[in-house]
């Protein structure tokens, strides 16, 4: 089932107005997001793989666990381009996608590898989408909105391998 095959993907979300959140429990201050588009970038290479990742990301109500956790609490996730398999996208992704954004979060996502950050500000006005599906461009992704998300795992036919 492709609801449960692994793979990577580029959150977008979109922050209302500015706003300072505190990133992980041991973050001693507050970050401050400008309001606009964001994307982040993450993997779901474990068990439940792809739909139960994004799934938890759709959700209004999770234990915090990841930095992404503590920025969904404000910010609204509009969907996600999805790219399914084992290969490892996420830091090449990062790259593609901090090459094309306005700037990185440093540190934020990336505490497990050497980039930079996996969140990154595309925009206060809009034409995130365009932005993540160019950083995706050649790696056969596919974007779906929020609501695919939230009510049923990724059909077959809605993942190109």
């Amino acid at each position: 089932m492709v609801g449960a095959c692994p793979g990577t993907y580029i959150l977008l979300l979109r922050l209302a107005e500015d706003a300072e959140i505190n990133i992980g429990r041991s973050n001693n201050g507050k970050t401050l997001f400008t309001a606009g588009h964001y994307g982040y970038v993450g993997s779901a290479l474990g068990p439940g793989g792809l739909g139960a990742r994004l799934k938890r990301h759709a959700s209004t109500s999770v234990r915090k666990h990841w930095h992404i956790d503590y920025l969904l609490e404000r910010a609204t996730l509009l969907g996600a381009q999805v790219f399914a398999g084992r290969e490892r996208l996420e830091c090449r992704l990062a790259g593609r996608l901090k090459a094309l954004a306005t700037s990185c979060v440093a540190g934020f996502g990336a505490s497990d590898c050497s980039c930079d950050g996996h969140l990154f500000f595309l925009s206060a006005a809009g034409g995130g989408r365009a932005l993540i599906e160019l950083a995706g461009r050649g790696l056969n992704g596919r974007y779906h909105p929020v609501a695919q998300l939230r009510v049923h795992p990724l059909a077959p036919s809605e993942v190109t391998r």
